[in-house]
């Protein structure tokens, strides 16, 4: 059976996104919401609530202290090197330029945009909530700045605006111009011209922008089982924006102004605990250009067309009011998360590993410092008969704080007996840390305290120190894998789609031309990173024995100045103290040396040779001269007799044109002389009668002979 569909109106495409906004996964007041705001109460250290007056209320931070001792070491990880991850080369020959496209992704990631804050609170949520999200997109926007001159002749002034005018447009938004007199060279004064002027410069910029997201904009398809959010048959980027940065965005006006969608009352208690301090108002609708709208940014599948295939597109929407509506191929999210549960999208955060841990521990610690009080400062059994009317009153003797316990015997005087507790309560707590260590790596015994070095090996100390950060090394690994592959595996789809003309960056050192539009598709990336400290410290220690054994190998041809070169390059950035060049000169852009210098015997035998070739070239160029003039000499006497020769032979031609001449003129005279004869002739035939006489044939037969 043909499938057969209508397209869609925009009713029918606003009541299905609206509809799979409700069933996201991260919805405001949903279980993850619930989870998110849990844990941020433990990690600010927020009292329980079962707190009573007159008793310890102390809430211990393991919530913060497992966060916070876990981002450093993840953050040198990522952030330490210039390079995070790299491109696998297809092939021998892609190797240089999967090389040169790895560098140019790392460039963008760590230097064109403030990846250092980026990536912090990325880890940071991750490591907080159940997951944590980053958006990698391509931001375009228009910049202007203003530019001010002053005392500037017509050439100077045009140069300054052919130098502005190769970074956008130029507008002159102001113009003064002077007169003064100056002495000309031959004396007479003129006048010069200056010019001050004010000039807006107008700069289209597209750069890729990394971004992180709060976990609760980001709403993703309830059957999403992955961290991998391609997988997700809808995303969607709830964000809040102004009134006014909507218009600057290019939204339209009498849109905004129907959509009715502001955001006035409608933030929850996630939003508020994240966005607002206890004494700040929420919304400030004074100015109507700060109303405060919902703008839904969607990604999903749907068929719009009616064709029987979904297709993807981006929708952005503010209420039931689509504001655009595009096919895209790209959607700009990456997810991760801390433990990943198999065939889930959230998972365990960091926190969720030690909330209940927290809570024992607050629990304990409360207690033992209410010992310790009420031991320091016992109270008093104090009898009817040392009551005084002040001191008697019932509300002082309920008072837990209070120093007297009202006593039924009148007689008494005596003061509190306090059990201590701290003895049974401490390894406890011990017992605790020992349990937080095996389950997040923080060991609070594996510090660097002088009796426990006293008392234990430094192999063993670095075993216990490498086996408590195993966890952290785990957790660093699932990031690389997960979260970091997906971000360059988007950065070269990004750079490859919407960068269309030529660039150049400075990488390490070296201004690197490129054109993304050029590039082939990359899917596979290998983590480039150690997985921590002592990682790094065992790689260079490898190195450096690499390196001396280069040392030894390149006499025998073992090893090459570039092999060295690359060693040293890769120590460098280890090291993290810079570009390779500054320390050492790559060997490819060494210009090739000279031949070795001769010895003074062959620089001897060299001069020898050169004076008989000079010699020899000497012979040779005036044996050639002789040539040369002999053969000029011939040239110029066989010119000389053949001059002579033509000279003669024209004689020849005009006395024999003479002679012809003369000949002609003597035959046409005869010619003259026979015609008047025959005539003559003829007439005497004719007075004969006609009769032949002769005559004629005679004379014919005498010119004839003559």
């Amino acid at each position: 059976m043909e499938y057969e569909n209508e397209p869609m109106d925009e009713s029918q495409v606003v009541s299905i996104v609206r509809g799979k906004i409700n069933d996201c996964l991260n919805e405001s007041g949903g279980e993850i919401s619930e989870t998110r705001m849990e844990n941020y109460d433990f990690y600010v250290g927020k009292e329980y609530g079962n707190e009573r007056d007159g008793f310890s209320s102390v809430v211990t931070r393991e919530a913060m202290e497992a966060v916070e001792w876990a981002l450093p070491s993840i953050m040198r990880v990522f952030t330490s090197s210039n390079q995070v991850v790299s491109y696998d080369p297809v092939g021998p020959e892609d190797e240089e330029e999967a090389r040169q496209q790895t560098q140019i992704a790392n460039h963008y990631l760590t230097r064109e945009n403030n990846a250092f804050l980026a990536l912090y609170n990325w880890f940071k949520d991750t490591l907080m909530y159940p997951n944590g999200y980053i958006k990698l997109f391509m931001d375009e926007r228009i910049v202007t700045r203003l530019e001010e001159f002053e005392g500037l002749d017509m050439l100077q002034l045009q140069a300054a605006m052919v130098n502005l005018a190769q970074e956008g447009e130029v507008e002159v938004v102001e113009q003064e111009s002077t007169y003064q007199e100056v002495m000309a060279d031959n004396g007479f004064m003129s006048q010069s011209e200056t010019f001050s002027v004010k000039l807006r410069v107008t700069k289209r910029i597209m750069e890729p922008k990394l971004v992180n997201v709060p976990p609760d904009e980001m709403l993703v398809a309830e059957n999403c089982f992955s961290i991998d959010l391609d997988e997700a048959d809808f995303l969607c980027h709830r964000v809040r924006k102004t009134y006014s940065e909507l218009v600057e965005m290019g939204y339209d006006r009498d849109l905004l102004d129907g959509a009715g969608a502001s955001y006035s009352g409608q933030f929850d208690e996630e939003d508020e605990n994240r966005l607002f301090s206890e004494e700040e108002d929420e919304v400030d609708e004074s100015d109507p250009s700060m109303r405060v709208y919902i703008v839904n940014e969607c990604y999903l599948k749907i068929d719009e067309d009616g064709d029987g295939i979904a297709e993807h597109r981006k929708i952005c929407m503010i209420g039931s009011t689509i504001f655009s509506d595009e096919e895209i191929n790209y959607q700009p999210f990456v997810a991760l998360t801390t433990v990943p549960l198999p065939h889930q999208h959230p998972g365990l955060s960091m926190i969720d590993l030690v909330k209940d841990i927290q809570k024992i521990k607050s629990t304990l610690m409360r207690n033992m410092l209410d010992n310790i009080y009420k031991a320091n400062v016992r109270r008093k059994y104090v009898g009817d008969a040392f009551i005084s009317d002040e001191a008697g009153t019932l509300d002082v003797l309920l008072d837990t704080a209070s120093e007297f316990i009202p006593a039924r015997d009148p007689g008494a005087l005596r003061e509190e007996q306090v059990q201590p507790i701290v003895s049974e309560i401490l390894p406890v707590m011990k017992t605790m840390d020992e349990v937080q260590g095996i389950r997040t790596g923080i060991t609070p015994q594996l510090s660097l305290d002088p009796n426990i070095l006293r008392e234990t090996t430094m192999g063993a100390y670095q075993a216990a120190i490498s086996q408590a950060s195993q966890r952290v090394e785990m957790i660093v690994r699932i990031f690389g894998e997960t979260g970091m592959k997906q971000l360059f595996v988007k950065m070269h789809q990004l750079l490859r789609t919407v960068v269309d003309k030529d660039r150049a960056i400075r990488i390490r050192g070296k201004w690197v031309p490129f054109n993304p539009a050029g590039w082939r598709e990359r899917n596979n990336v290998a983590v480039e990173v150690g997985l921590g400290y002592n990682s790094k410290a065992e790689e260079m220690q490898m190195l450096n024995s690499l390196l001396n054994i280069q040392k030894e190998a390149v006499p025998f041809g073992l090893a090459s100045p570039g092999n060295v070169y690359n060693t040293l390059d890769r120590m460098v950035e280890l090291g993290n103290v810079g570009d390779t060049q500054t320390f050492f000169t790559d060997p490819a852009t060494i210009p090739p040396k000279g031949p070795p210098q001769p010895t003074i015997a062959e620089q001897l035998a060299m001069t020898d040779l050169q004076m008989r070739q000079a010699e020899s070239q000497a012979n040779l160029q005036m044996k050639s001269n002789e040539m040369q003039m002999k053969q000029q000499e011939s040239v110029f006497t066989t010119q000389s007799e053949m001059a002579q020769e033509q000279q003669r032979m024209q004689m020849q031609i005009a006395e024999l044109q003479a002679k012809l001449a003369d000949m002609d003129a003597d035959k046409k005279l005869k010619e003259a002389k026979t015609y008047k004869t025959l005539e003559e002739a003829r007439k005497l035939d004719l007075e004969n009668d006609g009769t032949e006489t002769g005559v004629v044939d005679l004379l014919t037969e005498q010119l004839r002979g003559g």
